[in-house]
This record gives structure tokens, sequence and C-alpha cells, in this order.
């Protein structure tokens, strides 16, 4: 198995909300769970059909579970909802590093702290000649692809050494979208790409929560609005106990898409800058 359940976080959450016994229908939603499982991982190529297939069983999935998670709690709800695509796309790109042959015990993917910026806190002067107290700043993500690696700083006779995971490709989830999600989501990237400018970000989220904002002139790749609709619709669709909008399947191939471009390209080869007549090569 090419999963580490570890970062299988909807399926852990799920299993111990049942073992609560507080929620219903839990025999019907763990079959249709692990049904969503064996169909999904039965699917090994990466064409638009093979994608299309993918999110149908995910779709099946969410059918029968996501009207009982809504009339949950506010926790869990969101241990349970918005973990689903969180998870999603673990296993979505966790198998295609899988399909491709790349193994390589550095590559992380999965939910994550990618690293934003290093700074230094000594005590004062006189202890900066001791310890210059060196901090990682660390940001969470959703979904992170990137590489574990370790930063030593060494300053006389003092040595310090942490991990942190250096981010290629970040998605965060939401279910709904609002305005201050959005400038949050915002900062995160800025503060990404500040440290790594090879980082891609996206947003992506089943439903939007808002009139005017212009993520356009922020540092977000691409906000994907899986479900084509409105918050209101979720709202309206499951209080009439109707089963919930689709996930578009067409915007999580053209999401992928954007991911193997990425993956695929030489970001950075100024050797190269005259032949090519680029010489800043950022997605």
């Amino acid at each position: 198995m090419y999963y580490k359940e570890d970062y299988c976080n909807h399926k852990k959450n799920l299993l111990q909300y049942i073992e609560t016994g507080n929620l219903n229908n839990a025999e019907e939603i763990l079959s249709a769970y692990n049904n969503y499982r064996e169909c999904f991982d039965s699917i090994l190529d990466y064409n638009e059909e093979s994608v299309t297939r993918m999110v149908s069983t995910l779709n099946q999935y969410r059918s029968v579970c996501l009207n009982v998670f809504d009339k949950l709690p506010n926790a869990g709800q969101k241990a349970l909802g918005y973990t689903i695509m969180e998870e999603f796309f673990y296993l979505f790109f966790q198998k295609y590093i899988y399909v491709l042959g790349i193994n390589n015990e550095n590559l992380f993917l999965g939910k994550g702290n990618s690293y934003v910026s290093l700074s230094f806190t000594p005590k004062s002067f006189e202890g900066i000649l001791e310890n210059v107290n060196p901090y990682i700043h660390s940001k969470d993500q959703d979904f992170v692809l990137g590489i574990s690696v370790d930063i030593n700083v060494k300053s006389g006779n003092k040595e310090t050494t942490q991990s942190t995971i250096l981010p290629v490709v970040a998605i965060e989830c939401k279910t709904y979208l609002e305005k201050n999600m959005l400038d949050s989501c915002a900062n995160t990237a800025t503060r990404l790409k500040n440290a790594m400018p090879y980082c891609i970000y996206m947003v992506a989220s089943e439903y939007m929560k808002m009139d005017e904002a212009s993520p356009e002139l922020t540092d977000i790749d691409e906000v994907y609005i899986l479900c084509k609709a409105k918050n209101s619709e979720r709202l309206s669709r499951s209080q009439q106990g109707l089963p919930p909008l689709v996930i578009d399947s067409s915007l999580i191939y053209d999401l992928f898409q954007r991911v193997r471009k990425h993956l695929n390209s030489i970001w950075w080869s100024p050797e190269d800058a005259v032949s090519n007549g680029k010489v800043i090569c950022r997605p």
C-alpha cells in the first residue's frame, strides 16, 4: 500500500466519530466510504476519463454522508465535512507519485506545516555570543506536496538543527469560501512564496460565500469553486434533504494539469536564459 494511513484524516475522524455512537446511519456511511476507497484505488491512469471516474466515486460517497454530517454539531461538521477533500487530494497525488515510480524518503505529501521564515531571538547582546536562538516559522496546510529538509544553524560552539517542509504545491480546502477566509489564504500565499518562490498555492472550496473580492490581486495562483455554486444552495438542499451538489470533475482535472505541468517544469536555470529567452520561470 502506497498510502500512509496517518495522513488519511477523514478516515481517522470518521472511525473515531463512529466509535462515539453519535453518527446516524454509521454502517451505511462506513460501507460507502470503503466502497469509495476500493473504487478509487482500482483506477491507476491519470487521463481525463480516469480522473472523472475518481471524482465520480468521490461524489457517490458524498451523496451518502454529507447530509448526515451537516446535522452534526459544529465540531463534528468540521472534523468530517472538509476533511473529505483534504484526504482526497492526499490520495489523488500520493497515488500519482506512486504511479510515476517516484520513491524518495524526503518527499512529503499530506496535511503538514510548511516553512515560511527563519528568525532569531537571542536573550541579549551578551547572550547572542552563546546562542542566536533560531526559530523556524511554519504554516499549516490542508495539503502540501514538498520536501522534508533540516535547517542547520551554527554559531560558535552552538549548533541547532530543526526539520521543516519546503512546499512545492499547497492546497487549502474549504467547504465554503468567504472574504475573511480569502484574506487569510492570501496572506499565507505571500508568506509561502517569500520562502519558496516556486511553490504554487491554490484554494479548493466546494462553494462560494462572498460577493466582492479580488483574489487576482493576491499571490494565490487559483481559486476553485468545485461545486460551481453558492453556499446558500448547499444550505437549501441540505435543509430539504436533497443530495449535495457534485464536485465538478473538469475542475479537478484542471487542478491536476496545473500541478503536473509545474512538477515537470524547469523552475530555475539562469545558464539557459539566453537560449530560452526567459530568466524567471515562476509558475
